[in-house]
């Protein structure tokens, strides 16, 4: 498989661009960099996979319970170094992403994510786009996704009535929004990594309904964690 990048003409093959995207500049800011083969460690995450089949078995596991379908374009909104949804491209091709997070030193290391599951496996046939948003604001491109991913990022978002009421302009009238979050089975529960709340379903899901949001369906993804798939339409 090749990875189909914003590229521009006249480049050396080994050299490809990301469009590095800020709409509160008055400018779009592409970098070009380098795949490297070599290289002293994977990139600044606490686990990475060591072979194509842990690849796999986060995707049969997990992420496949996001049901994003060949061809569709896909907002990742907290995307984080887009380890996910390198990942979900290996089993479904020709997704264009707009990888979104605020954390603009988190989603640059998205460089040395994919160099290393380029060392373990093939390239990803996808287009990536990374774009770097605000606590208020995606800066994503409106009416443009058939599917937005929030991947264990909704209990973390500070202003979220901003944010959701945005999400409403980018998806086209026939998108999805896909919540991923470990659900809490009593009030006071907290994540033990970031120490935030878990939310707790009956009050998330009033929550999404005043946002304008219709459940159309929701999945159990483990139940050790209380892991769910919320999918809403538009």
């Amino acid at each position: 498989m090749k990875l189909a990048l914003e590229k521009t003409t006249g480049h050396h093959p080994a050299h490809s661009q990301i469009a590095i995207k800020n709409r509160s500049l008055p400018y779009v800011l592409c970098l070009a960099f380098t795949i490297s083969c070599h290289f002293s460690k994977p990139y600044n995450y606490k686990l990475f996979p060591q072979d194509f089949q842990s690849i796999q078995r986060e995707y049969d596991n997990y992420y496949h319970l996001a049901g994003c379908q060949p061809g569709e374009t896909i907002a990742s909104i907290g995307a984080g170094n887009g380890l996910k949804e390198i990942q979900i491209s290996y089993f479904v091709e020709d997704i264009t992403w707009f990888l979104q997070e605020i954390d603009s030193a988190r989603l640059y290391d998205f460089y040395d994510v994919l160099a290393h599951h380029e060392n373990i496996a093939e390239t990803p046939k996808a287009t990536f786009n990374l774009v770097v948003g605000t606590e208020k604001s995606t800066n994503l491109p409106k009416a443009t996704f058939d599917r937005i991913l929030m991947i264990n990022v909704f209990h973390e978002i500070e202003a979220r009535k901003d944010i959701m009421m945005d999400v409403h302009g980018l998806l086209k009238d026939t998108g999805e929004l896909v919540i991923m979050e470990r659900m809490g089975k009593n009030p006071g529960e907290i994540h033990g990594d970031c120490k935030y709340p878990r939310l707790i379903e009956t009050d998330f899901l009033a929550e999404m309904e005043g946002y304008g949001y219709r459940l159309s369906h929701k999945q159990l993804g483990e139940e050790m964690s209380n892991l769910m798939f919320y999918v809403f339409d538009n």
